[in-house]
């Protein structure tokens, strides 16, 4: 399929392209009438932190099936990129190796979940009995699509959250995963565990509500993300109540996020969208949206749910020639009103007219 775009970049330029063979080529002769020239173009939306095994956190394996549908819908409103972050089986990665590339968004994907007894739902996830970090995190990383997810805190009964791993492991994890190929994601929604994952140097923090703004400094000035899940975390105090202990604390460390996204951004840090399990990948738009609402700045909020996605995973997103023909198109400047990123007009995969 031949395909002419004029591709106007929010704080930008406008380019003009042709696809050929999947791929961004030089335009052949000038734009005529028929060429859509009211489009602003992003590489793709993100989805940094993702679950497509199931649309509910129902505790079942998946069905690789209704994910292939799931990645479908959500490529159809735009996503280019999915991060998923692990479930208790490897579906997700199973439905990547039998859908084809250029119908479904990238996926990069932790497997099972890591985790110890005790410390996750009962019966989700792989717990790590005590000194063997090092092998699971490596069979961990070697099943996994380029990420290893660490379930950092958790909260018991009667006493509440509490740190899975101690400093060293979580070291040692970063250590073996990066040997192995692939970056850790630390969940993470208490006071300590945050500044552990940062000091051992993990490649993302998940939800990640008491980050101090020194480490954000330590985090930015390495390149890595942050992923706050702004809904997930919302969901959770109205599942626990506002005036619950955990509600209490949740709300706290929501504020602290409000109070840290601008500093983030400044650090350097990758801010990223993640849908988590309280919204589906197809409405990833929504969390960019409640960033806004947060006081992220417009143009932040864009970067958040697409450039810098794609820069923290080192993929090369700048409509260059020859680089794979990926584009989600909107009708309005999302950067004026990020509302517009729910609306694009136009999906382009791999050359390939979506919608």
């Amino acid at each position: 399929m031949h395909l002419r775009v004029v591709l106007r970049i929010p704080d930008g330029d406008t380019l003009v392209r042709d696809t050929l063979d999947g791929r961004w080529a030089d335009p052949w002769g000038v734009p005529d009438e028929s060429t859509p020239s009211d489009t602003w173009a992003l590489p793709g939306l993100v989805d940094a932190h993702a679950h497509l095994a199931r649309p509910t956190m129902d505790f079942q394996p998946g069905d690789v099936e209704e994910t292939g549908a799931r990645a479908r819908r959500a490529l159809e409103a735009g996503v280019g990129m999915i991060l998923d972050k692990g479930w208790v089986d490897l579906t997700v990665l199973r439905m990547a190796d039998q859908v084809p590339v250029d119908e479904r968004p990238d996926i990069e994907a932790a497997g099972v979940i890591l985790a110890v007894e005790g410390g996750y739902w009962a019966g989700f996830g792989r717990d790590v009995a005590p000194g063997r970090i090092v092998d699971e995190v490596a069979r961990a990383a070697r099943e996994g699509r380029g990420w290893v997810k660490l379930i950092g805190d958790w909260p018991r009964k009667g006493i509440g959250p509490v740190v899975n791993f101690n400093q060293a492991e979580l070291a040692q994890a970063v250590a073996v995963a990066r040997a192995n190929g692939a970056r850790v994601a630390v969940h993470t929604m208490a006071r300590e565990v945050p500044a552990m994952a940062v000091e051992a140097g993990a490649d993302s923090i998940e939800h990640g509500l008491f980050l101090s703004s020194r480490d954000l400094e330590v985090l930015g000035e390495r390149g890595g993300s942050w992923v706050p899940t702004v809904i997930q975390m919302e969901a959770v105090i109205e599942q626990l109540g506002e005036r619950s202990s955990g509600g209490r604390l949740l709300t706290e460390g929501l504020d602290n996020v409000a109070a840290n996204l601008k500093t983030a951004v400044d650090a350097g840090v990758h801010v990223l969208t993640g849908t988590d399990l309280a919204i589906m990948t197809h409405e990833v738009a929504r969390e960019a949206v409640r960033l806004w609402e947060l006081g992220m700045a417009p143009s932040a909020v864009v970067d958040a749910i697409s450039w810098s996605g794609y820069r923290a995973s080192g993929r090369d997103a700048a409509f260059e020639v020859g680089e794979p023909a990926n584009a989600v198109l909107f009708g309005e400047d999302p950067t004026v009103d990020p509302g517009v990123l729910a609306h694009p007009s136009r999906v382009i995969r791999m050359g390939r007219l979506v919608r």
